[in-house]
């Protein structure tokens, strides 16, 4: 009943448009053996196309329920052989335990496209994995939606798949993961930002920055940026908000560049939390600040990608 009144909730402000089957006509699943999450073999001839890429990854039950500008395109499965393994959220509130009892519901997110030096072309297909609903909705407020890649080369043959990562980590809100955003860190090397952003209904949103790159043949986590955002609340005073943007400056790295978040915005000493020391500092003796903060992230290996102190924080007028 009182997914029901949600639900109603929803179409009313027409942010469910495209998300909901109508009530008598349930989705189904397709049961599909745990091949699909091990390393395989396929080729996919004539024109790149992201969604059927997509069904021949995971083959279930396909259903397009988008309308209007509301995309809803997803792939509904389950897989009775599957070893279910633990994936983080990174909204701290559980881990993700994929492939899901209930089922899956498997969602394209974008399609980017890539060239190297010598010429060869990529296609990378992003994809989010929720928790199967009879009705297609995503509704879990603090869960994340589980990120996959998967890469494909074009060969004399077709579009070959080349690196495949079934599920990373989940990030977002709702069960949907924010799409990944190309970014160059090296020669030829590509990887992925993603823009989180959570927190309470009305806000403020807290957000962060997750880099995903290649190794060792597969996709990982090699960076988490937290406290890079906050977001305004209507006429509300006395917190902070600030904004951020990211840059890879030039370098002699080949390799896992340097990145750069750049945070700007406003501090108040009644709200500190988020905020890097090196800007509270700025705050001492003060009530409100204009500030911007310079954060340098610098690869570490196993470690993956390291805050480097201090922060260069300085005031703006």
């Amino acid at each position: 009943m009182m997914k029901r009144l949600f639900v109603m909730a929803l179409l009313q402000t027409g942010l469910a448009a495209a998300c909901y089957a109508q009530s008598d006509e349930y989705l189904q699943k397709k049961n599909v053996p745990d091949t699909i999450l091990q390393p395989r073999n396929l080729v996919l001839a004539g024109t790149f196309n992201a969604q059927k890429a997509l069904l021949q990854l995971f083959p279930g039950k396909y259903y397009h329920l988008s309308k209007e500008k509301y995309r809803n395109e997803l792939i509904n499965w389950e897989c009775k052989t599957c070893k279910p393994k633990s994936y983080p959220d990174v909204n701290g509130d559980g881990d993700a335990v994929f492939p899901y009892s209930e089922g899956v519901a498997t969602r394209l997110i974008n399609e980017m496209d890539f060239k190297d030096a010598t010429g060869l072309q990529y296609k990378v297909i992003s994809f989010n994995h929720s928790v199967f609903d009879e009705e297609g909705l995503q509704t879990s407020r603090f869960t994340g939606g589980l990120l996959g890649l998967a890469k494909f080369v074009l060969t004399d043959g077709g579009w070959k798949l080349r690196m495949f990562q079934p599920a990373i980590k989940a990030y977002g809100a709702f069960s949907n993961c924010p799409a990944p955003k190309p970014l160059l860190i090296g020669n030829d090397q590509y990887a992925f930002m993603i823009r989180h952003s959570n927190g309470p209904g009305g806000g403020p949103f807290d957000g962060a920055l997750f880099l995903v790159a290649g190794i060792n043949g597969g996709y990982q986590q090699v960076m988490a940026a937290y406290g890079t955002e906050r977001t305004a609340v209507g006429a509300e005073e006395g917190l902070s908000s600030w904004t951020s943007e990211y840059t890879v400056p030039a370098g002699d790295k080949k390799y896992f560049r340097d990145i750069v978040i750049t945070l700007k915005g406003t501090a108040t000493a009644k709200d500190t939390e988020g905020l890097p020391e090196e800007v509270k500092s700025l705050l001492k003796g003060k009530n409100k600040i204009r500030f911007t903060a310079v954060e340098r992230y610098v690869y570490m290996g196993s470690k993956g990608y390291q805050l480097q102190l201090p922060v260069k924080a300085t005031l703006l007028n």
